[in-house]
């Protein structure tokens, strides 16, 4: 398993850019579904972010 770590920002309207690297090694493609999972105790949490091909 490859760790690839970047940053990015919250904008105002709560859209988060994912970086070029990122989008690259998940595979993902413009207008592609996601799936977003929190996960984590209640003071660590974290984002999992899925490639989907449809909703359930």
């Amino acid at each position: 398993m490859t760790l690839m770590r970047a940053f990015s920002k919250v904008g105002k309207d709560g859209k988060i850019k994912l970086p070029g690297n990122i989008q690259r090694a998940a595979q993902l493609k413009e207008g592609q579904l996601v799936e977003l999972k929190i996960t984590g105790a209640s003071k660590k949490k974290n984002v999992l972010i899925s490639a989907r091909s449809s909703t359930r």
